[in-house]
């Protein structure tokens, strides 16, 4: 299946559209940000001038080792200056039935949900609906926690307590889901202790997404799945991609089953399945490659926009590492970065990465608690041209997240 799916791919790269105009004469630059093009033509010509043929063959070679050696059971697509350079998939989306991934399948991108709703967040504010400074109690009267904005949440630096922790002390009803609504509630009934003061420090916790969510469904008046339906998923033809609730589900599918890394031992829900935000995003391969243009062609917010989510917002530790909006990310100099997230939920192991100034792209979808699905860095080294693959870097700790 392994070597169909590569001819495939490999034929695809002279038809399937770039995600930027970027100019065949001039591949390095990084201001052309028009729409994508459908010029055959004109891809293949970027195509041979970044070397994508001979990348491709070293992606492919290192896609099978990882099929080998990692046991990497989902798909990946790395991508360079808007040309798809190797796109795959293995394995089973659902072993019982027999039904294997392919381009189309719908994965739980756990963490990697987070820049969905960091957009969808800064859609509401280029919209004037909302500011970055607006306290939580500006939309939850109830909130007991003072001094907690918008842009707080966004960088992880409101010192809440992590929901996944807390609520399974509170909620009762353990044969039902937890909405975001829900959580609301729950703090502002039992007043879980902080974890540290506002602004004090970067702190990662899936709360501040849960937040966030709660209030793109208190300011837009829809439910966070049909909000991120009618102004993320349709506006960029992402017909593979939904946020899960039971109905969303049962109605998808071509969809990921996450299981335990040997024996096939399948994974399941619980309660805290039903608060979205901070995870909850079920898309594809396909569909993360649109997301991916979309970054680039400014589809869903403005440049402008895009740059304050890109924007280091916590200092407290030296080093190329920071957080933005939605967005992990690598300063490497003052004109040099890249933005990222991992994530992780249940049997369900993502990476995403991108290179801003070279159009970098790096996708991994796996559905199996394979947490080798994090070591992107031999990718990274064949689109660089230095590749030397044939194995894998230790995963950073630090990144692998809920």
């Amino acid at each position: 299946m392994t070597a169909i799916l590569f001819l495939f791919s490999w034929l695809s790269l002279f038809t399937e559209t770039g995600c930027s105009g970027v100019d065949g004469n001039n591949v390095a630059s990084f201001d052309d940000h028009s729409k994508a093009k459908n010029d055959s033509i004109h891809n293949a010509q970027i195509f041979r001038k970044i070397n994508g043929p001979r990348k491709a063959q070293q992606m492919d070679s290192f896609f099978n080792w990882k099929i080998r050696n990692q046991h990497f059971n989902g798909a990946l697509l790395v991508a360079q200056y808007g040309q798809v350079i190797y796109k795959n998939v293995n394995g089973y989306a659902d072993y019982e039935n027999k039904q294997e991934i392919n381009s189309h399948t719908s994965f739980q991108l756990a963490s990697v949900s987070k820049q969905f709703t960091a957009v969808a967040i800064m859609q509401l504010y280029e919209k004037h609906m909302l500011d970055l400074d607006d306290s939580v109690e500006k939309y939850y009267p109830n909130f007991p926690y003072k001094g907690i904005t918008i842009k707080l949440l966004l960088s992880h630096r409101s010192g809440m307590p992590n929901y996944l922790n807390f609520s399974g002390t509170y909620w009762k009803n353990r044969g039902g889901l937890m909405s975001n609504q829900d959580l609301m509630e729950m703090m502002a009934t039992y007043k879980p202790a902080r974890a540290a003061l506002p602004d004090h420090h970067f702190e990662y916790c899936n709360t501040n997404y849960a937040i966030l969510a709660a209030i793109v469904e208190k300011v837009s008046g829809m439910n966070f799945a049909y909000y991120m339906t009618k102004n993320v998923f349709e506006p960029l033809d992402m017909k593979d991609s939904w946020i899960y609730t039971p109905e969303n589900f049962n109605a998808h599918p071509n969809k990921a089953i996450g299981y335990s890394t040997y024996g096939w031992r399948r994974g399941g829900f619980d309660f805290t399945d039903g608060v979205a935000g901070d995870k909850g995003v079920y898309t594809s391969i396909d569909d993360m490659w649109k997301w991916d243009c979309a970054m680039y062609n400014f589809t869903l917010l403005r440049k402008e926009t895009l740059d304050m989510a890109y924007m280091p917002r916590s200092f407290e530790k030296h080093g190329m590492k920071n957080y933005g909006y939605g967005w992990r990310m690598i300063v490497y100099s003052s004109t040099q970065k890249a933005v990222y997230h991992n994530g992780w939920w249940h049997q369900f192991n993502n990476a995403y990465f991108r290179g801003l100034n070279d159009m970098t792209t790096v996708i991994v979808l796996g559905n199996t608690s394979n947490f080798s699905n994090y070591q992107i860095q031999p990718m990274l080294d064949i689109l660089s041209g230095n590749a030397a693959p044939g194995k894998a870097t230790d995963v950073d700790a630090e990144d692998m997240e809920k």
